[in-house]
């Protein structure tokens, strides 16, 4: 469960990271590790995606864990409830966040084809990693009422 969650937080950092310099690439046309700003940004893409999709399976693992432990140990079922409401808050910022980006991503290639105008495409990007970091910090919360969870269902709380 540690090396997963630690893994979700360096991967949001990059994530995190590679929104900002391909941001900064959409303003400065500069390249990165050889690549314009829309082919960075497929490569920016395909890492948020893994990280946003390690997130998902984190909490359904940690969830289907928290069941099967309290089912095993014939525990409290308020384990359980409380681990599905976490997934109840956790979820939807994560959903609409990944929404949000995969319009951001259809665009970065509506402003390369000049369909879009690219002050548009920026402005939507900062609502986009604005969107962002409020669900990263939504999931950090959930990261630790989870762990709050497991610890006192293992009776370390």
């Amino acid at each position: 469960m540690w090396f997963f969650m630690n893994t979700c937080y360096l991967l949001s950092l990059l994530t995190f990271t590679m929104f900002l310099v391909a941001f900064i690439q959409s303003f400065l046309n500069f390249r990165v590790l050889q690549a314009n700003h829309l082919t960075f940004m497929v490569l920016t893409c395909i890492v948020y995606s893994f990280t946003e999709t390690l997130v998902i399976f984190f909490f359904v693992g940690t969830g289907v864990g928290v069941k099967e432990y309290t089912q095993e140990h014939r525990l409290d079922a308020a384990f359980h409830k409380r681990s599905i409401a976490i997934k109840r808050k956790v979820y939807p910022p994560l959903m609409l966040n990944i929404l949000f980006m995969v319009i951001l991503f259809v665009l970065v290639g509506a402003v390369d084809t000049h369909r879009l105008p690219a002050w548009l495409y920026q402005a939507i990007f900062i609502g986009c990693l604005a969107h962002y970091v409020k669900s990263k910090i939504v999931q950090h919360e959930c990261f630790r009422n989870n762990t709050q969870i497991i610890l006192e269902m293992s009776g370390a709380a």
